[in-house]
C-alpha cells in the first residue's frame, strides 16, 4: 500500500482544516478531484508547480503558508530505512583535492588536541556557503587523520528535506554501520546510547554527519558521541550548539584556485592571467572552479580563453557553470528555497547593490523598510545559511555568483520597471544620506535636520565613517545622477562635501567629482553655482591633480562666472585659487595681486573664513620672497583672529588654524627661532589630530622633526619619526623618508649644524 507523502498529509490537513471536501477544493482551485485524491494518498508524489500554486490559491494560503506548502511539494520522498545494511556509503576522497592546507591543519589540531575532560571531546562543526566544499574538506580531514586506524561512520542527514531525520533515526543508521552491531532498531535514545557506547568504547570510530538541518537534529547525537571524533557539516552555522569547535570555510585563496584549475585542466599549461580571471569570475568557489575545469577538460579542443570569453558576460555566467550533474545555480537554489518569503525578498533586492560590501542601512533602503532591526535579523539569517558573508560590524558581502542568482530571481518575480524604480530609490537614498553626512562639515547646513531622503547621523565622526566606508556605493550613484541629469542633486551634494573634501584629500576622485558638479551647474544656467563648483575644481587641480597651470585657467573661469552672477564672495574665492596656484608656480607678482583682490572681495562680502585664508596666502607669498618677519607677523595675526572667533572649533576654523601653523613653522625655522617653531609645530599636530587627518599629521611631522633636529632635540625627533612610521606602515615613499631621518639621527646624534639629517627631513 502506498504511504502518503509529507505533502499529501499537509494537503489533506489543510483541506480538512478549511472544512473543504475534495469536490469543493477542486472547484476553488481548478485541480481535478482525482489529482487531489492521488496527491493526498501518495499515489502522486511530484506535483507540478502550477498545480501547487493553484491548490494554494484554492486554500487561500498566506505568503508564509504558501512557502511551507511549496517546500513540502518540492521535498524528495524519503525511502524507509532498510531493516539491515550499512545505512550509508561515504563519498569518496577526491584525487585532485587542492588547497585548504591552513584550514585542514586547524581542524586536525582540534581533532588531535587534548579533550576538554576524560569523556568530552569537542565536535568540529564545518559550515560555509553553497558550493564551498564542506563535505569534500571534511572527508579530506578524516582521511588525513586516519593514522589512528579508526573506521569512519558516515551519514548524510539531508538537511534540506521538509522532513529531516530525527535524532533516533540518525542513531539507528549510525549503529547499523558498526561492525557486529545488532540490526534491530533501538526503541529510544537511551537504548541507542547504551548500544553505541558499548560498541565504540571497544572499537573507536570517527563520525561524519553531513548536511545537518539544524541544532535539534544532532544535539542528542553529540551528547551520545561525547569522547568520539565527530565532524559535522552544514550550510547553517548551528550557532546554538554548545561545547563545539567551529571551522567556517570561505572562498579559496587565489593562488589555491589557480593551482586547482591547473590540476583540473591538463591543457592549461600556461596562461596564469587567464586562470586568474577565471578564478575571479568563479568567486574562488570550489564548486564553480570544478565545473569550469571539468567543462574545459572534457573538451580537449577547448582552451581556457574559449570559456572565458563567454563568462565575461555576467548575465550568462551562472548558465555556463554547469557540467553534467554539477551546477552552481542548483546548489544555491537549495539554500534559497529554505528562505521564508520576506527574507527571500530581501535577498533578491540586495542583489541590486554593487560593491564589495554594504551595510544594514543600505540593505533596508533596498527593501524600502524602516524596520532596521528586522532587516538586520534577516541579514543574519542569510549569513547563517551561507548566502551572505559577514565582514564585521554591520558590513556584509554578497559574492558575485550569489548576486547573479539573486538578480535572476528578482527578474523572475518583478518587472523591469519596478527594478528601475527601486534602483532610482537606492540612488536617491545614497545621495540624500551623503548630503546629510557632509552637512556635519559644511558651516551653512544644519546637520541634525531631516533630509529629503536617506538617513542622518548622530555625530561628525559617524558621518565621516559613513562617507569613507560607503564611497564604493555613493560614488557610482553620484556619477549616475550626473548622467541622467539630476543636476540640482549633483550640485547640492557637491556643495555639502566642500569642506569634508579638504579633510579627505587622499580619496583620489575629487577632480572628477567637482567637474561633474560644474557641468551640472552650467546645465542649470546658474552662474553662482558654476563659480562655486569651478572653484572646487581648481582646488582639486592644485592639491590632487597637481596641474597648477590648469588650476589658474579654471579659477579664471570661476571668476568670470562669479562676476556674471554678481556674487562677490565667489569672486573672492576665485581670486584666492588664482593666487594659490600662481604661488605654487612662483609667479609671485600675479599671486600677490590675486591675494589682494581676494582680501578686498571677502571684506566686501563679509566672508570671514575666506578673508583669513587670503591673509595666510599673502603671508606665504612674503615668505617665498624672503620676507619672513613680515610673514610671521601677518600669519600670527590671522591665527589670533581665527582663535578668538566663535567658529574657532568648527571644521573651517581648525583647517584655517592648521594652515597658519604650517606657514609659521617654516617661517620661524627660516629665521632660527626654533623654540617658536617647535611650539607652533605642536599646535599644528594637535589640530591635525583633531581633524583625524593623517595626511595633515604627517605633513606637520616632517616640518616638526626638522625643527626638533635643528633645536638639538634628537631623541624627540626619533620618537616622532617612529610615530610617523606607525601611521604610514611599511613600503611607502613617505615611510622611507621618515626611516632614513630616524636612522641618520640615531647614527650621528644631534648635529651642531643641520647637516644631512636636516636636509632629509
Amino acid at each position: 500500500m502506498t504511504e502518503p507523502s509529507p505533502f499529501g498529509l499537509l494537503l489533506r490537513s489543510l483541506r480538512v482544516g478549511h472544512n473543504l471536501t475534495l469536490e469543493a477544493l477542486a472547484a476553488q482551485s481548478g485541480v481535478s478531484v482525482r489529482t487531489i485524491g492521488d496527491l493526498e494518498r501518495g499515489a502522486s508524489a511530484s506535483p507540478q508547480r502550477r498545480t501547487v500554486d493553484a491548490l494554494a490559491d484554492g486554500l487561500g494560503l498566506d505568503a508564509a503558508d504558501q512557502h511551507a506548502f511549496l517546500r513540502a511539494a518540492r521535498a524528495r520522498p524519503r525511502a524507509a530505512l532498510a531493516p539491515d545494511g550499512p545505512g550509508a556509503i561515504s563519498p569518496h576522497r577526491v584525487f585532485d583535492f587542492s588547497g585548504r592546507d591552513s584550514e585542514i591543519d586547524e581542524a586536525l589540531e582540534i581533532l588531535r588536541g587534548p579533550r576538554a575532560s576524560d569523556t568530552q571531546r569537542p565536535a568540529l562543526i564545518i559550515s560555509g556557503a553553497p558550493g564551498i566544499g564542506k563535505t569534500t574538506v571534511a572527508i579530506e580531514i578524516l582521511e588525513r587523520d586516519r593514522s589512528s586506524g579508526r573506521p569512519a561512520v558516515f551519514l548524510g542527514l539531508d538537511g534540506f528535506s521538509s522532513s529531516p531525520l530525527s535524532a533516533l533515526q540518525v542513531m539507528t543508521a549510525m549503529l547499523r554501520q558498526l561492525p557486529g552491531a545488532e540490526q534491530k532498531p533501538p526503541a529510544d535514545l537511551g537504548e541507542a546510547r547504551a548500544r553505541w557506547r558499548a560498541a565504540v568504547d571497544i572499537a573507536p570510530v570517527t563520525v561524519l554527519l553531513d548536511n545537518v538541518a539544524n541544532e535539534a537534529q544532532i544535539r542528542p547525537i553529540l551528547s551520545i558521541c561525547a569522547g568520539d571524533v565527530v565532524v559535522v557539516t552544514s550550510r547553517r552555522s548551528l550557532a546554538g550548539l554548545e561545547g563545539v569547535r567551529r571551522l567556517r570555510l570561505g572562498p579559496l585563496r587565489r593562488e589555491e584556485s589557480i593551482a586547482f584549475l591547473h590540476r583540473l585542466i591538463p591543457q592549461a599549461a600556461s596562461g596564469e592571467d587567464a586562470l586568474d580571471e577565471v578564478a575571479g569570475l568563479c568567486d574562488d568557489i570550489p564548486l564553480a572552479l570544478r565545473v569550469v575545469g571539468n567543462r574545459i577538460a572534457s573538451r580537449p579542443a577547448w582552451t581556457v580563453d574559449d570559456l572565458l570569453g563567454r563568462m565575461r558576460t555576467s548575465e550568462d555566467r551562472l548558465r555556463l557553470l554547469v557540467a553534467g550533474d554539477l551546477a552552481v545555480e542548483a546548489a544555491i537554489s537549495l539554500s534559497y528555497d529554505e528562505l521564508d518569503p520576506r527574507t527571500a525578498a530581501l535577498f533578491r533586492w540586495i542583489s541590486l547593490i554593487d560593491g564589495r560590501t554594504f551595510g544594514a542601512h543600505l540593505a533596508a533602503a533596498a527593501v524600502r523598510s524602516s524596520d532596521l532591526a528586522e532587516v538586520e535579523s534577516r541579514l543574519d539569517d542569510l549569513t547563517d545559511l551561507g548566502m551572505l558573508e559577514a565582514r564585521g560590524g554591520d558590513r556584509y558581502r554578497l559574492h558575485d555568483l550569489m548576486r547573479l542568482f539573486g538578480r535572476s530571481k528578482l527578474r523572475a518575480s518583478v518587472g523591469p520597471d519596478e527594478i528601475a524604480r527601486r534602483g532610482d530609490h537606492i540612488r536617491s537614498w545614497l545621495l540624500g544620506t551623503l548630503e546629510r553626512a557632509g552637512a556635519w562639515y559644511e558651516p551653512q547646513r544644519e546637520p541634525t535636520a531631516l533630509g529629503r531622503t536617506g538617513r542622518g547621523f548622530a555625530s561628525a565622526e559617524a558621518a565621516a565613517a559613513w562617507i569613507r566606508t560607503e564611497a564604493e556605493h555613493w560614488w557610482p550613484a553620484y556619477t549616475e545622477a550626473a548622467e541622467v541629469g539630476e543636476d540640482e542633486t549633483v550640485c547640492d551634494v557637491a556643495d555639502a562635501l566642500h569642506w569634508y573634501s579638504d579633510i579627505w584629500m587622499t580619496w583620489g576622485n575629487w577632480h572628477r567629482f567637482y567637474s561633474l558638479a560644474a557641468s551640472a551647474a552650467e546645465s542649470l544656467g546658474d552662474p553662482a553655482k558654476e563659480a562655486a563648483q569651478l572653484g572646487y575644481v581648481a582646488w582639486a587641480e592644485i592639491v590632487e591633480v597637481g596641474d597648477r597651470e590648469k588650476a589658474v585657467v579654471t579659477a579664471r573661469a570661476a571668476l568670470a562666472a562669479a562676476m556674471r552672477a554678481g556674487d562677490v564672495a565667489q569672486q573672492g574665492w576665485a581670486h584666492y585659487y588664482i593666487g594659490w596656484a600662481s604661488w605654487t608656480l612662483d609667479r609671485l607678482v600675479e599671486a600677490d595681486a590675486a591675494a589682494v583682490a581676494a582680501i578686498d572681495a571677502f571684506t566686501d562680502a563679509q566672508e570671514t573664513t575666506g578673508s583669513e585664508n587670503a591673509q595666510l596666502l599673502s603671508s606665504l607669498i612674503k615668505s617665498k620672497r624672503g620676507q619672513f618677519l613680515e610673514s610671521i607677523e601677518e600669519a600670527e595675526a590671522a591665527l589670533a583672529r581665527v582663535r578668538s572667533a566663535a567658529t574657532a572649533d568648527s571644521v573651517t576654523g581648525v583647517i584655517t588654524q592648521y594652515a597658519a601653523c604650517l606657514e609659521l613653522i617654516d617661517a620661524y625655522s627660516a629665521v632660527g627661532r626654533h623654540e617658536d617653531a617647535m611650539r607652533i609645530g605642536e599646535q599644528g599636530l594637535a589640530l591635525a589630530r583633531a581633524l583625524k587627518d593623517d595626511t595633515r599629521v604627517l605633513l606637520m611631522m616632517r616640518r616638526h622633526i626638522r625643527v626638533l633636529i635643528q633645536a638639538g632635540e634628537g631623541e624627540a625627533a626619533i620618537a616622532e619619526a617612529d610615530e610617523a612610521l606607525r601611521l604610514l606602515g611599511p613600503g611607502s615613499r613617505e615611510a622611507f623618508i621618515f626611516a632614513r631621518v630616524r636612522r641618520e639621527v640615531s647614527l650621528i646624534g644631534t648635529p651642531e649644524s643641520p647637516g644631512a639629517a636636516t636636509a632629509s627631513a
